[in-house]
């Protein structure tokens, strides 16, 4: 769906960055290195003072980098004021050379400074319901902010003023936009005044009613978990309450991230704007921190992910990537910030070489961003290879920018579905796209905002999708009967939006099922409906035995889960038949630890496949590939690009009806196919 922003012309030329949140008075309170967490080093003036030097700045555009991440607000803007002169000094450094200045923006309130330094702050907190104040993590001097409190949004605009004015900075990061899981949720007047505004915006009097059972709703407030064990690990959540406070948490912090960024563009619409709230791993991430990635990385350009999902085929077989965060992005129009890092960074490494694999993941999937090469600033030399990944990024950066990726199928993720209830959903999604991911089936992940858009599809996936409105199965059932298809499993549209369950499943007609006395699994279909072609599987099927939701709730359905599912062949047979048609692209007995991404220019001229091996040390041998060709196409030239390759090579290739083939190249990490089209 299109931005209601226009984003600044520099922005979809390639951003290769490095970041630096902490300013000296925190390194100095923590004790320990801003990266490492080990205890800091002897001479930390120093190196603060040699990461905003001249001569370092002038080191990371030497490697590719353009644009610098500066600690900018932290602990208030009084008792950060001496590092923030720091973070103007480098600001004017970096235009100097024609690198791009980020600031930073903190997500919590400093006790020891803030509440000194502004009193009033301390209405601005999260309090639990015992009045005890949220805290960040394993730090009790940081309160988390609430932060759509009238008072904070005033005092981070005059935060976003400085940083515009003073800093003249080209990017504004905001870290850590999400709440905490319960029982950490926030419970205070304000926050209560605010759920009760939003209920009765969203409902009339008898809409209330029939939701909640009553329509006086001047008593009610956000759910008490006090002495509930453990209700982060609550499975499926039936008390249309607590559905309501999902629902109120995830608009609350979305309007709030949008007020900020229409404030930023206001002052000055040359500033990138973006946020950190993770991406997608398996976790309810609506119900354990307020995230609806459709409603709220809309207002930006960006969104970051520090999810533990790096790339790599793990000692267990399992192919773990950040794919689906990615397809999120793309799908929602926004770029994806992630950590491809080299040595150092234990969080990351995963192996020798994997920050190279990290880079190409970034490359194929992402919108025109390799992402966050290095931190702090000055602690290591970028190695060669790295800088090789980084200069052909740089160099050939006209492949990855102005380009959309091209998918067959789309995987929905509806809200209700995937917030109200925190396991069937998920595992039958993730392990879906884990099956499309590794058998490379050009996919996209949707939202209910894409409903009205299906027709840009072959088929459309409800795995798992249990609640869907009355609208969203008209939209289903229109696109089927028009043409599309449609692959479900599980017990899709048996619910409404409110988790009420119906007499029969929703789109019983279309799938051609009935909901039996006991709620098991309906068998296996495949049908006609109106023009479409229909293909019920009644579960994705782990390969292993799944602990009980207790063991992993708060983690989500977690990467060690991801094995292949143990029906994918019954899975893809069924895509293929809905489908109805050779996918766009098809490839002849490659590996399952090899993955794809379609992409094509806005302006039609050219298709990439970007084609990738994510076992680590291994080579995959020359492989046959099959591409589609867009109707009224005429083939100009293949040529293959890799960064372990010095130059593009000539590919020959066979013109087929309506496809394109050729052989791709042994392949070590990562390399790119490109066909071009005459004019």
């Amino acid at each position: 769906m299109p931005k209601n922003f226009q984003e600044p012309g520099w922005w979809d030329q390639g951003v290769v960055f490095v970041g630096n949140w902490e300013p000296l008075n925190v390194r100095r309170r923590l004790g320990t290195d801003a990266v490492t967490r080990l205890e800091l080093p002897v001479n930390i003036a120093e190196r603060y003072q040699r990461e905003h030097s001249e001569e370092t700045v002038l080191k990371l555009k030497e490697a590719g980098v353009n644009m610098i991440i500066a600690h900018f607000y932290k602990t208030g803007l009084d008792a950060d004021r001496e590092d923030i002169e720091w973070t103007k000094k480098l600001a004017v450094l970096c235009h100097k050379h024609g690198l791009k200045i980020g600031t930073y923006i903190g997500d919590t309130i400093y006790a020891e400074t803030m509440l000194r330094d502004m009193p009033e702050a301390a209405q601005w907190a999260c309090y639990t319901e015992s009045g005890d104040p949220v805290r960040y993590g394993a730090q009790p001097f940081r309160y988390r902010a609430d932060f759509s409190h009238p008072g904070y949004v005033e005092h981070i605009k005059r935060v976003i003023r400085v940083a515009i004015e003073e800093v003249k900075t080209d990017f504004i990061h905001f870290d850590n936009v999400l709440r905490d899981a319960p029982p950490k949720a926030c419970d205070t007047p304000e926050i209560n005044g605010r759920f009760r505004r939003f209920l009765r915006t969203k409902y009339t009097p008898e809409q209330l009613k029939d939701r909640l059972g009553f329509s006086d709703i001047s008593a009610v407030k956000v759910p008490s978990w006090s002495g509930i064990p453990n209700p982060a690990g609550m499975a499926k959540i039936t008390d249309s309450l607590v559905q309501e406070w999902i629902d109120f948490r995830s608009h609350d912090l979305a309007d709030y991230y949008g007020k900020l960024a229409d404030y930023i563009r206001q002052l000055n619409p040359n500033v990138v704007v973006e946020l950190n709230p993770h991406g997608i791993s398996g976790q309810n991430s609506a119900f354990l921190r307020a995230v609806d990635h459709a409603r709220l990385v809309r207002h930006g350009s960006v969104f970051w992910t520090e999810e533990a999902n790096d790339a790599q085929v793990d000692a267990e077989g399992i192919l773990v990537s950040k794919i689906r965060s990615f397809k999120a992005a793309r799908s929602l129009d926004t770029t994806l910030f992630v950590k491809c890092r080299f040595v150092n960074d234990p969080s990351v490494d995963v192996g020798p070489g994997s920050h190279r694999l990290r880079m190409a993941e970034a490359m194929a999937f992402n919108r025109n961003c390799l992402g966050d090469v290095g931190k702090p600033l000055d602690a290591w030399e970028i190695p060669e290879d790295a800088k090789q990944y980084i200069r052909f990024y740089r160099e050939n950066n006209r492949l990855f920018s102005a380009t959309r990726s091209v998918a067959d199928v789309a995987v929905l993720r509806s809200f209700p579905s995937m917030a109200y209830n925190s396991v069937e959903p998920h595992r039958e999604t993730m392990l879906m796209e884990q099956a499309l991911i590794q058998h490379k089936v050009p996919f996209h992940i949707i939202f209910d905002q894409h409903l009205g858009e299906l027709g840009k599809y072959k088929a459309v996936i409800l795995a798992g999708q249990e609640c869907l409105s009355d609208r969203a199965l008209e939209q289903i059932r229109d696109y089927v009967r028009g043409g599309g298809g449609l692959v479900a499993t599980g017990h899709t549209s048996l619910f409404n939006e409110w988790r009420r369950v119906r007499s029969d499943y929703g789109l019983a007609d279309v799938l051609g099922i009935a909901l039996a006395r006991d709620r098991a699994l309906p068998q296996p279909q495949r049908r006609s409906f109106g023009q479409g072609r229909v293909a019920y599987v009644p579960a994705v099927i782990p390969a292993q035995p799944i602990p009980p939701f207790s063991t992993w709730a708060s983690a989500g359905f977690h990467k060690k889960f991801w094995k292949m599912p143990k029906n994918s062949e019954q899975i893809l047979a069924a895509i293929r038949y809905a489908v109805g048609a050779p996918l766009s692209v098809e490839f002849a007995g490659a590996p399952l630890t090899t993955v794809m991404e379609l992409t094509e220019k806005s302006d039609g001229s050219e298709r990439a496949l970007h084609w990738l091996n994510y076992r680590l040390g291994t080579v995959v041998d020359p492989i046959e590939v099959t591409l589609a060709i867009p109707q009224g196409k005429k083939i100009l030239r293949v040529e293959l690009f890799s960064p372990e390759r010095k130059a593009s090579e000539p590919v020959n290739f066979t013109s087929e009806v309506g496809r394109i083939r050729f052989r791709l190249r042994a392949l070590g990490v990562y390399s790119i196919a490109v066909v071009r089209f005459a004019s």
